[in-house]
């Protein structure tokens, strides 16, 4: 899996505004002028309606204004590079200088959700986040992505134990809606042990604790403890996470199941992009 799944060169770009509003806008700007959105009006409203629900500044100076909307049928992304920062009230306080504003629809969710995960793996560490600010251009802000997302799938997809068929069954029936919040919350795990344990982030984490079924939070929390990253993608027709492949009969009850589906192989969660 490659950076350019989700994003490619030309959608990395510097930002000339200083307010994050007009940033925003520069970002859904640019959208427009590669083709992939056709109203820059229309969808700067949603991601600032968005944007009034919840503050997106997450932390470490990076933010991820978005929206979900079903106005557009594919992901659509874009990452700015702010030199001199600016105030986004995010909950650390830290300018942002690095922004992705992501349109989608409701079935790309997920995606949206593991890009997220991985950025903000990226954004977390002090050394990945100094490489970026000596990368300065576009083109080389892109490259350290490039290596940085390789780097993490890389990561994740180093051998481990084969989980065991009662522990992959102990995940039948489970409606798919939880996936997302299974993703949330593993997010929300990453700012905690990052550092930031406000009550805020506590709060956060104990309320999506009560929305996610005792099975899933039980295997959820079992798999985190065992892998670097409890999630991986379907990349064709094989586990990005231990590269295996996943039987046909098996890719077939997956689209078809409403079911999370969950790796034969290394039992992690599979998001289907």
């Amino acid at each position: 899996m490659e950076i350019e799944s989700f994003f490619c060169k030309e959608q990395v770009i510097t930002l000339k505004s200083t307010e994050k509003q007009l940033v925003i806008k520069e970002l859904v700007t640019r959208l427009v002028e590669l083709g992939k959105i056709d109203n820059a009006d229309r969808f700067y409203a949603q991601v600032v309606h968005r944007e009034s629900l919840e503050n997106t500044g997450i932390g470490h100076g990076f933010a991820i204004p978005h929206a979900r909307t079903d106005s557009v049928d594919d992901f659509h992304c874009v990452f700015g590079i702010l030199p001199e920062g600016i105030e986004y009230q995010s909950y650390d306080k830290v300018p942002v200088n690095y922004i992705m504003l992501s349109i989608f629809p409701t079935s790309m969710s997920t995606k949206y959700l593991y890009l997220v995960g991985m950025m903000a793996r990226l954004f977390a560490t002090a050394e990945k986040r100094e490489a970026l600010d000596e990368a300065r251009t576009p083109a080389k802000v892109f490259a350290v992505l490039k290596k940085e997302s390789k780097a993490y799938f890389d990561g994740i997809s180093k051998k481990e134990p084969l989980k065991t068929d009662e522990e992959i069954a102990d995940l039948t029936g489970v409606p798919s809606s939880n996936l997302d919040l299974l993703i949330r919350l593993d997010r929300l795990y990453q700012i905690y042990d990052s550092g930031e344990k406000s009550e805020s982030t506590s709060g956060k984490i104990s309320e999506l604790r009560r929305l996610i079924d005792n099975r899933s939070l039980t295997y959820y929390e079992r798999m985190r403890k065992k892998l670097q990253n409890p999630f991986a993608i379907i990349d064709k027709t094989s586990c990005s996470g231990c590269h295996l492949e996943i039987p046909p009969v098996y890719m077939a009850q997956i689209k078809q199941s409403k079911d999370i589906p969950v790796c034969n192989h290394c039992g992690r969660f599979l998001i289907i992009v």
